[in-house]
């Protein structure tokens, strides 16, 4: 699935509204996963967390957060930030289930782009043939001032060739190239060199452990993670990790 997380959101704001109705009053987070778990499997929430705010939970799973409250009733989908600290309630509790340490990132096995000074730093996971990547690497075209590491992999039971597109893009004789001309406009690269060395089995073996089933998956240099295509303003604030 290559939906943004703000799509999954939203349906998943309207499932939860049905199946959760009004009728059932929560007491506490033990009560409120017990009635989760009537959820669809792809909706449910691995993680039910307490936020500063009475009464007000988290309900995470790898494709975003949304709020709850106790009684099951109101579910708020957006930003909802404590102006103390200036921290995204919804998004701090989802980071601290899955955000990674980007420094244990091989970016060796990634395509590396350097924009104007490569300051800031961004880590794309994308298929080929997924649209959301497509869409994605249009975003991150008007983005400047960056160095971008994008892991060429593939969704295999949604895309059957993209591991082989991933692994001809990156022994094409220019791969950024190669891939912003496939992703962007839909240029094939030549089919490889069996000689060529390549590391998309590799990268495969990190979405593994990482938990990365959904694309694009991207992560900033804090390891903060997001799933989907945010808005050019959404992206220029997750790489500067103003988005919480």
């Amino acid at each position: 699935m290559e939906t943004s997380v703000y799509k999954f959101r939203s349906f998943y704001i309207m499932t939860l509204a049905m199946l959760l109705g009004s009728q059932s009053i929560f007491a506490n987070t033990e009560q409120i996963n017990q009635r989760v778990k009537t959820l669809p499997t792809h909706l449910n929430p691995e993680f039910i967390d307490k936020t500063p705010i009475p009464n007000l939970y988290t309900l995470s799973n790898i494709r975003g957060s949304v709020l709850i409250d106790a009684s099951g009733r109101y579910l708020i989908y957006g930003d909802v930030i404590d102006l103390e600290n200036m921290q995204n309630i919804a998004d701090y509790n989802y980071q601290k289930h899955y955000a990674i340490n980007p420094k244990q990132l091989p970016t060796a096995n990634a395509l590396k782009e350097v924009k104007g000074n490569g300051k800031r730093i961004l880590y794309v996971f994308a298929d080929p043939d997924c649209p959301a990547c497509q869409a994605l690497q249009g975003v991150l075209e008007d983005v400047n001032d960056i160095t971008i590491y994008t892991f060429p992999m593939g969704l295999t039971h949604l895309h059957p060739t993209a591991i082989e597109t991933s692994k001809n893009i990156w022994c094409s004789k220019d791969s950024i190239k190669a891939w912003k001309a496939y992703l962007l406009d839909g240029d094939k690269p030549n089919k490889r060199e069996n000689t060529c060395h390549q590391p998309i089995d590799q990268n495969m073996e990190i979405t593994k452990k990482y938990r990365i089933n959904l694309t694009p998956t991207i992560f900033n240099s804090q390891g903060h993670r997001i799933v989907g295509v945010p808005e050019r303003e959404g992206i220029e604030n997750f790489i500067n990790n103003t988005d919480h």
